[in-house]
């Protein structure tokens, strides 16, 4: 089942994040309290209120305990930040994603209940959108405008197959750069095994890494 998520702020990142999860079809809500920020992101997706993060019973009116991950993306407002973080730890949403402007208030957002934190400078909105859309992408790293590198678990039901046979550049066009198992680092060879619970450093185009992680997780 397709994760579900509430982006929380529609400043810069936060129209980022949702055009990124818009674009691989994932189920979102986008809420701001400014209307003029709500009516831009209106032509992206129909799925979005003028609605304030701080007002728990605003939240409950959206239903937005039902969600699966928040990303707060307020930004430079300190105050709405925290109150939005609380609302949702007492909302129940499991996964909450934070962005802040100084690494100063990380602590301050993970005792909270904030799940991570993310800085502007970190981690771009694309490479947010792409590894929260999985629980087993660890890492995402935009290199150039379609390509990423990323970090993804091998699933526990994977059956084991060789580099060689699994074809990913072929069938995939998906470069495996990189396998770490038992916190050793292997450089893969085409005899080398995938096997359940390897991590896998690969390479390739954004559209096709997603659809890597689903074959490798089925």
């Amino acid at each position: 089942m397709k994760k579900s998520f509430v982006i929380i702020g529609l400043g810069r990142f936060g129209i980022g994040v949702v055009k990124e999860l818009v674009s691989l079809k994932r189920d979102c809500l986008a809420i701001d309290k400014f209307e003029d920020a709500v009516k831009n992101v209106s032509q992206i997706m129909s799925n979005c209120a003028v609605a304030d993060g701080t007002k728990i019973e605003a939240l409950r009116e959206l239903e937005v305990e039902s969600v699966d991950h928040a990303i707060v993306a307020i930004g430079n407002n300190l105050q709405d930040t925290i109150l939005t973080v609380i609302n949702l730890r007492e909302l129940g949403v499991k996964q909450i994603t934070v962005r802040i402007d100084s690494d100063d208030f990380k602590d301050v957002m993970l005792r909270l209940g904030a799940t991570d934190v993310i800085i502007p400078e970190e981690a771009s909105a694309i490479s947010l959108a792409n590894q929260i859309i999985s629980d087993t992408i660890l890492d995402y790293y935009s290199v150039h405008d379609e390509y990423s590198m990323a970090t993804i678990v091998v699933g526990k039901n994977f059956e084991e197959i060789t580099l060689l046979n699994l074809a990913s550049l072929k069938r995939f066009d998906i470069n495996i750069i990189g396998i770490k198992r038992d916190d050793k680092f292997i450089q893969p060879k085409a005899n080398d095994l995938i096997k359940p619970g390897d991590l896998l450093t690969i390479f390739g185009p954004d559209k096709n890494i997603t659809k890597f992680d689903a074959f490798l997780n089925k």
